[in-house]
Order: C-alpha cells, then structure tokens, then sequence
C-alpha cells in the first residue's frame, strides 16, 4: 500500500529493531520524517543511516530511556526540533521481562509498568500540544495479544502493562477525538524479529502450528496496519483495537480448520 505522507513528521518509539524498525521504515518510505527513539545509540544510528539513503523523507535519532516522564518529553522535543512539527505519535517500545509470579519483585514490576503503560501516558501528554496543531494528528499503540489472552509462564508483569495499555488508549481516544486525533491500537500475535532471543525456534514453531495462516509475523504486517491507521484513509477510525496474528486467536479456529477439511 502506498500513502502520501510527505510533510509529515512521526516519533516511533523503539525504532531501532524488530517492529519498530519496520515501522520506521514503512513510513519514511511513504515520505513521512521520523524521528527514531531507542534506548541503544548505535543500533537506531544504524537504522537512521539506511533510511536517510532509502526513502523520500528523512530520519533521525535520539538514544533515552522512555521509563521516565522527562524522556518521553525529550523525545517529542527532539522531534519536533529536528523536523519542526509532529503529527504522528507511534508508542512502540517495550520491554519484555520473563519472571515466574513467585519471584517477581515490585521493582521489576513496576518498571515494566513505566516503560510500557506509563511512557504512552507521557508521550500523549507531551505531544497532545503539536498533535493539536497536525491537520492530521494520529497516536497508534502497538500494543500484544497477551494483553488480553493468557500466554507463557513468567509473562505477568508484561501482560499487565499491555492490558493496562489498551486500556489507557481507548480512554485516551475519547479525550483526543475534539481535537480531531485519532488513536487506535494494534496487537500484534507472534512476530518473528530480533526482539526476544529467549524465542527459540522450538518455540515459535509450537506457536506457528496453531496460527491459521501457517506462518508467524513479520515486522512488516504489523508497519502495514500502522501505515492504515496514520493515514487519511483512516480519518473517521478511532479507539479502535487490530489483531494481526494471523488468524491464531479468532474464536474456534480449530474447530473451523477441521470443517474446512471436510
């Protein structure tokens, strides 16, 4: 799909791998200007240097650790400084801790909360006042199918800020709608990227198995249905919720796939 983005300035968090880096990519490629935000320098560096010789808009960086309010707000400024506007809000960053309830600690616990659940909180608050300005202010957090569906072991401090995520954004929705943002949410299922080492292929084919369309994500299904929800296609879509997992959690699907057999 290709959309006119040009003029366009976007923030994608966690832009430096995996999801974030496809969609970062997908939207400097449709002409928007991006500015990458990722807590590792050289890794987002990296990406900044092959999208700046890639695509018709422009890329740049700023290395912080979105845990905190005061780096959320570094990264809007960065933003608009170095393109001098923004209109497109992508809250991407995550961490993804694996520790069983029984040893979980609260500061563990709340960590995953701010750097998951908080920073869209804060991201929102400090770009609200350039999104307002946008004549096409769009926010899309990219949020997981654990928020609302149990998954492994050791994934609970994850799964809560997720589900707290989605919940944060559907209000947030309504707040921003009069001042015509928009802000929708997509779940990503299994995506397969550099993210999480800790997914081995023995994992992910467990997994693959029980996906309808027999094959995991890639970060560029999920840069596909970011690219939908900031554009003007989507104009009159808001507070809405996408699952793109490949059919793997649409109701009964086993039962489906057996009749289709039939």
């Amino acid at each position: 799909m290709k959309v006119d983005l040009a003029g366009r300035t976007a923030l994608v968090t966690g832009g430096g791998r995996g999801i974030g880096r496809g969609i970062a990519t997908t939207l400097v490629e449709n002409g928007a200007n991006v500015l990458i935000a990722t807590r590792t320098a050289a890794s987002g560096q990296a990406v900044v240097d092959e999208l700046n010789g890639n695509g018709p808009g422009r890329a740049a960086l700023k290395a912080l650790d979105l845990s905190t309010r005061d780096a959320c707000s570094a990264a809007v400024t960065a933003a608009v400084d170095a393109f001098g506007q923004l209109d497109i809000l992508v809250h991407n960053a995550a961490i993804f801790p694996f520790t069983l309830v029984e040893k979980l600690e609260d500061a563990e616990f709340d960590g995953t909360l701010k750097a998951n659940l908080y920073s869209m909180l804060w991201l929102t608050q400090a770009a609200l006042p350039h999104l307002k300005q946008s004549r096409a202010g769009r926010v899309v957090a990219i949020s997981s199918v654990i928020g609302n569906l149990s998954s492994l072991p050791g994934m609970s401090s994850y799964a809560a800020s997720k589900g707290g995520l989605e919940g944060l954004s559907r209000n947030l929705a309504l707040e921003l709608s009069p001042h015509r943002i928009t802000l929708n949410i997509i779940e990503p299922g299994l995506i397969i990227d550099d993210r999480d080492p800790r997914m081995d292929e023995a994992t992910s084919s467990q997994i693959v198995a029980n996906i309808p369309l027999a094959r995991a994500g890639l970060p560029s299904d999920i840069a596909a249905a970011t690219l939908f929800f900031v554009s003007d296609a989507a104009e009159f879509i808001t507070g809405q919720t996408l699952v793109v997992d490949g059919g793997m959690h649409v109701p009964d699907h086993s039962v489906l796939a057996m009749r289709s057999r039939v």
